[in-house]
């Protein structure tokens, strides 16, 4: 199959090569024997082809690893294999006698020649090997006749052949290892800076196509020259120190296009020097690590904005580790907690005492055991040296194989403002299902004691619609501040708006203050009954007739609201007690310290209100 394969014309190469009276043999490219001819088998003593192909050559005829023999056979080997070129060993000493046999050092001369297909494709290696231990027994015989000085430069001379054979591989090893290194390298000489040799991580780096050995950096690569780096050399070359950079931004115009295209490296220049100890040239060593470096910035980058999406949304990110029981947080965890951010991680103990003592049991540092794998949320309050702060938490427990619970990576935001709108809301709505309950309590007592008192149904529905009006208007008042107090001249204008074609007869004045929601709707029915009084029975159903209301705080806290009438007819107490007589006398609550006195005196009806004043609404109460 061999020989057909390399005699695609038909001739018996078999049977030549099997009547050579040469001895070859054919090995594969991992050295194991696939072919041998009589000759062959005969000069090493086999008997039989099964004795040898088939096998490795090193098992077939093995050698100590460390023996002279050995090294020196298989670096040929090697040296045709990586060169695809013949190479000889003039003498080389080595024993194929078979196991059982005793031991014995015969001598031979070898030939390696690459053996190729019809393709040209390298498969093999055909050994010629000559046995000259008869030969080398005569030389020897011959050396003991021969002076010592002659036996002492044949050996002499044997051992600098064996030492050239060994620096030959340890060249080609070396060699070998220069160009396959996986770090870019070069050699340049001289101060022109010509390249000498460079391998092949080098020719990616720069480009493959480029011809460099033998040309000047400037020629070679102009475009790094006015980037600083021939003067690098240079600098290196004139110093003798070596120029070690880190990270350094390169661009190189790998293509025939010309285009530039960035890379980043880490280097370094070292100085060559001859044996004299001058610089003769420069040793180019390093790194592409463009990718590494596009990774950092890109991961930079996002590590920038997530830290201002943490910032504008108020987000701070943290990871616990819970084999070591320390916490890291960004920057915006940190002030979350009333914390100076921080590089260094807090113990978990220590982080405990920034909680409320109260919400401490939320925290999931004291439920360790019901750690389990997935999403964990909380909610609780800190205590910084601004005062208390909510805190709303989420975070994802990470298990190992064995589903230990290791760590937890989470964020956490700040719910201040949402607990105290969820406060006040839920104060808004008691306040506000107090108020329509109060609302429709006055509702149907207006109502009843209108009709109650009235004489026909006409006149009753005018009362009872200016009524609920007023309660409309002291509504209002509330409705556009807040649910816990109203202005109280603000108040008293509403309350008398349906009267308002006699506001020229009308003064109103007084401090600036404000009533709780409680007084408001029965200050403005008050308001509304005495200004109704006035225009059918008072001082307003005069041409002349006038109203002062006016108010004042007093020296015990209180404020005194006055309602005077003058210049009206005269004044005479009424005959029957009324819904409306009974609506101002009694619209106040008198157990917080608050009164009615209504006097019926000759010149005009003079009411005097005692309120109690609620100072401007403070910031809602913080949450805890």
């Amino acid at each position: 199959m061999l020989f057909r394969a390399l005699n695609p014309e038909g001739v018996d190469l078999a049977g030549l090569f099997n009547a050579s009276p040469n001895p070859y043999v054919i090995l594969d490219t991992r050295l194991v024997i696939i072919g041998c001819n009589d000759a062959y088998l005969n000069v090493v003593g086999r008997p039989s082809r099964e004795d040898v192909v088939g096998r490795p050559m090193f098992e077939a005829f093995p050698s100590p690893t460390d023996s002279p023999s050995y090294k020196l056979l298989k670096a040929s080997f090697d040296k045709v294999l990586e060169s695809q070129r013949p190479d000889q060993i003039a003498l080389i000493p080595y024993d194929t006698s078979l196991p059982d046999e005793p031991a014995k050092m015969r001598y031979w001369s070898a030939t390696h020649t690459p053996l190729f297909d019809t393709d040209g494709h390298f498969f093999g290696i055909l050994q010629h090997t000559v046995d000259i231990t008869e030969l080398q027994e005569l030389r020897a015989e011959y050396d003991a006749r021969q002076s010592a000085a002659q036996a002492g430069l044949l050996g002499r001379a044997r051992a600098v052949q064996n030492e050239n054979l060994a620096l030959a591989v340890e060249a080609d090893r070396l060699r070998s290892l220069f160009v396959q290194a996986p770090s870019f390298m070069a050699v340049l000489r001289g101060p022109e800076h010509i390249f000498e040799m460079t391998n092949d991580a080098y020719m990616r780096l720069v480009g493959a196509d480029r011809p460099l050995i033998g040309r000047r950096l400037a020629e070679a690569l102009p475009e790094v020259v006015d980037q600083g780096f021939e003067a690098l050399l240079e600098q290196v070359r004139q110093t003798g120190e070596p120029y070690i950079g880190r990270g350094v931004q390169i661009a190189l115009a790998k293509h025939a296009d010309g285009e530039l295209e960035q890379a980043y490296l880490d280097f370094i220049y070292a100085p060559l020097r001859d044996a004299d100890g001058a610089v003769t040239g420069v040793f180019v060593q390093g790194h592409d690590i463009t990718e590494q470096k596009l990774a950092e910035q890109a991961l930079t980058r996002q590590s920038e904005m997530l830290q201002l999406a943490q910032e504008a949304g108020g987000v701070g990110t943290f990871e616990w580790d819970l084999e070591k029981d320390l916490l890291y947080g960004s920057p915006q965890f940190w002030r979350l907690y009333g914390v100076e951010p921080r590089i260094e991680p807090m113990a978990v103990e220590h982080f405990e005492q920034l909680v409320h003592p109260e919400d401490r049991p939320r925290l999931a540092s004291q439920n360790r055991d019901q750690l389990v794998e997935g999403p964990q949320k909380a909610e609780y309050r800190v205590l910084t040296n601004s005062g208390v702060r909510w805190i709303g938490r989420q975070a994802r427990v990470h298990v190992d194989d064995s589903g230990r619970a290791v760590r937890v990576f989470g964020a956490a935001h700040d719910l201040t403002e949402r607990k105290a709108f969820e406060e006040r809301l839920e104060i808004i709505a008691g306040e506000s299902a107090h108020r329509v309950k109060n609302m429709l309590t006055m509702v149907q007592a207006i109502v009843s004691q209108t009709l109650r008192g009235a004489t026909d149904m006409a006149s009753a529905r005018v009362t009872i619609n200016d009524r609920l009006a007023a309660l409309g208007q002291a509504q209002d008042s509330l409705g556009q501040t807040s649910a816990k107090s109203a202005d109280l001249e603000d108040v008293v204008k509403k309350a008398l708006a349906l009267h308002s074609d006699t506001f020229g007869r009308l003064e109103i004045s007084g401090d600036p203050v404000r009533v709780s929601a409680e007084a408001v709707l029965g200050l403005g029915l008050m308001l509304h009954e005495l200004a109704t009084n006035a225009v059918k029975y008072g001082a307003l159903s005069a041409p002349d007739g006038r109203v002062a209301v006016a108010w004042k705080h007093q020296s015990d806290g209180k404020v005194v609201l006055t309602w005077l009438e003058s210049g009206g007819p005269a004044v005479q107490p009424p005959q029957r007690v009324g819904f409306g007589s009974r609506l101002i006398e009694r619209g106040l609550n008198r157990t917080e310290g608050q009164s009615v006195d209504l006097e019926y005196a000759e010149t005009g009806v003079v009411c005097t209100i005692k309120l109690n004043p609620v100072d401007d609404m403070p910031s809602p109460a913080h949450p805890g």
